[in-house]
């Protein structure tokens, strides 16, 4: 099992799961151990394929974001839209598209988990449930540990190559930086 390879103690201290642990430790962990046995159950092509859509989908989180804050470095409303757009076009209709490699889509198992993940997302960020928060950044976690960071790298490669022109550079590096506590800890 994965489990046995990751720093907990450095993860703890990633900004987004900082809460988590600290009101309850063990929970927390056995929680992401959870999901990583569940993660475990798919095939390595179905994991490189979520790895690809997990990039995107916390790249164009980085877009978002940065518009939403009306940060100086966002991009037009236009381009943000359209990155949200290709994202979400990509998790409903659960097949993706890379110019340079082609449609990559997800088996109905697979199919199945996003549906359930997107589900909870939407639970903790637009119906603000505190405990589904703190399950989405289990699972979420979970996601980065299960991908493994060779396959993670490998997909940041591939979201820059295909789609560095669509985010820019910034936010291909924003989101670069948002994964790479993760991959400091396993």
């Amino acid at each position: 099992m994965l489990t046995s390879t990751i720093n907990w103690n450095k993860l703890s201290q990633i900004e987004e799961l900082e809460e988590y642990f600290q009101e309850d430790f063990l929970s927390f962990q056995h929680l992401i151990e959870q999901f990583i046995r569940q993660m475990e159950q798919f095939t390595p092509e179905e994991l490189n394929k979520f790895a690809l859509l997990r990039v995107l989908e916390v790249t164009n989180g980085c877009t978002q974001w940065a518009f939403r804050r009306g940060e100086q470095c966002s991009l037009p409303l236009s381009q943000t839209r359209q990155c949200m757009k290709m994202v979400m076009g990509f998790i409903k209709r659960q097949t993706m598209e890379f110019p340079s490699q082609g449609s990559y889509v997800f088996n109905a198992h697979s199919e199945d988990f996003l549906n359930k993940n997107r589900q909870l997302y939407c639970d903790a960020f637009k119906n603000n449930i505190k405990e589904a928060k703190r399950t989405y950044y289990a699972l979420s976690t979970a996601q980065f540990i299960a991908y493994g960071r060779s396959r993670l790298l490998e997909a940041m490669a591939l979201v820059k190559q295909d789609y560095e022109s669509l985010f820019t550079p910034y936010f291909i590096e924003r989101g670069r930086n948002y994964i790479a506590p993760y991959l400091k800890c396993i």
